[in-house]
């Protein structure tokens, strides 16, 4: 009996300590370290109406998650990091309008957020003017990163860049080839015609037709029409917002066929909408879940993203989420929330996007290293596609005159 009793003592003794180191080790994980005190604020200036609201939408929701991923794993200096979405509405003034309100009454340490030049261009000049550091997600315009910039950091790269790189892969596919360009009249498309236009120019490349959209164009039925009548092997096809799927469509319409068409760009709304029709075509891209190589975060924002809004992400979430975890890095190196310290932090930084590996460093006037992918249309479904990679290229920034096809 009594040895029967000091067995049951013994145990008791054991699941308490073992109780009690459990407990402990959970306390002393860095997971389970929440952020405390006051938030280092994102002011997230977004396109959450207007043209430009699915991009805008959707990055906020990728930048969203990596907000959550940071603050479940401790967050910034032991503080919680708070993306605040302010809607620009499309709206160059609008966009300069949030950045007011985020600076001076919300305090925020840094803008980011616009996937519109034309609103990034806003938030520039007034992130400038006020120092206040701007790290620009996803709009490509060259003027974000001109000579003598000194508070903002672009993350893509740049638009003139990438009518470089498309003369390149044209050139690579069919040497002297004759390309037509249609597109809306928004700074985003303009700097990229401007790169095509010069390196055409130099690498054999004719342009069979020009022809531009004001920036509330519905239809394209005539256009469509005098770009099949010049018989391109190419078509540069780059409507504004929704309008993108519409010129697609009614080229397509006309006889052009898929694989002679060409989108500097794709994102997931964008593709969907091209239709099964497209299958063939190809789009310029920076992140797509169809290329090799990519990370545990870059998988698992494939998947929380689809998991949260129905489609899978590409490069317009991609960037919005990796520049959320490149603010982090910059606060962390810098060791304080001081804007001029975390802006000189951004300078020297040093790193990889957290997704792909990539390299991320930016030159004296906060332009990246350009980049671009440029894949071909496999399959498309209700909510998903299928894309195989056709060029990749790498470039400097001053490879071109990007600021002077671009002032």
């Amino acid at each position: 009996m009594l040895r029967r009793d000091l067995k049951q003592a013994t145990f008791q003794v054991f699941f308490i300590f073992f109780t009690i180191g459990v407990f402990a080790f959970l306390l002393s994980s860095p997971a389970a370290a929440q952020p405390k005190g006051e938030p280092i604020k994102i002011g997230w200036i977004a396109e959450l109406s207007g043209t430009w609201s699915f991009f805008g939408a959707t990055g906020l929701t990728a930048a969203q998650i990596a907000e959550e991923e940071i603050n479940a794993k401790g967050g910034v200096l032991g503080r919680p990091i708070q993306v605040i979405p302010m809607d620009n509405r499309t709206d160059p003034a609008q966009a300069a309008s949030a950045a007011r309100m985020l600076d001076t009454q919300h305090k925020v340490l840094t803008f980011s957020g616009p996937t519109s030049s034309d609103t990034a261009l806003a938030v520039y000049g007034y992130a400038e003017q006020n120092k206040v550091p701007f790290v620009v997600p996803v709009a490509a315009f060259p003027r974000l990163t001109r000579p003598g910039t000194e508070w903002t950091f672009r993350v893509e790269p740049d638009a003139v860049g990438w009518g470089y790189a498309i003369v390149k892969f044209v050139e690579k596919m069919k040497p002297g080839a004759s390309i037509a360009l249609i597109y809306s009249d928004f700074a985003l498309q303009r700097a990229i015609v401007a790169g095509i236009k010069y390196q055409a120019e130099r690498s054999g490349i004719k342009i069979a037709t020009d022809i531009i959209f004001p920036q509330n164009a519905t239809d394209a039925t005539v256009q469509a029409a005098q770009v099949k009548s010049k018989n391109p092997d190419f078509v540069f096809v780059s409507g504004g917002g929704a309008f993108d799927v519409t010129l697609t469509n009614q080229i397509l319409d006309l006889g052009i066929k898929p694989e002679q068409i060409i989108h500097p760009f794709g994102a997931v709304k964008m593709i969907l909408g091209w239709g099964p029709r497209s299958v063939g075509s190809y789009y310029g891209t920076f992140f797509d879940h169809s290329l090799g190589g990519l990370n545990e975060y870059g998988k698992g924002l494939i998947t929380k993203f689809t998991k949260r809004a129905g489609y899978i992400p590409a490069y317009i979430e991609n960037f919005c989420y990796a520049t959320v975890y490149l603010i982090k890095e910059a606060v962390e190196k810098a060791g304080t929330v001081d804007r001029t310290k975390f802006r000189d932090a951004m300078r020297n930084i040093n790193t990889k996007e957290i997704t792909t590996g990539i390299p991320m460093v930016f030159d004296k006037n906060g332009a990246r290293k350009e980049y671009m992918y440029f894949l071909q249309m496999k399959e498309v479904g209700k909510d998903t596609y299928q894309s195989k990679e056709a060029f990749y290229i790498e470039w400097d920034p001053e490879v071109i005159p990007v600021y002077q096809l671009a002032p």
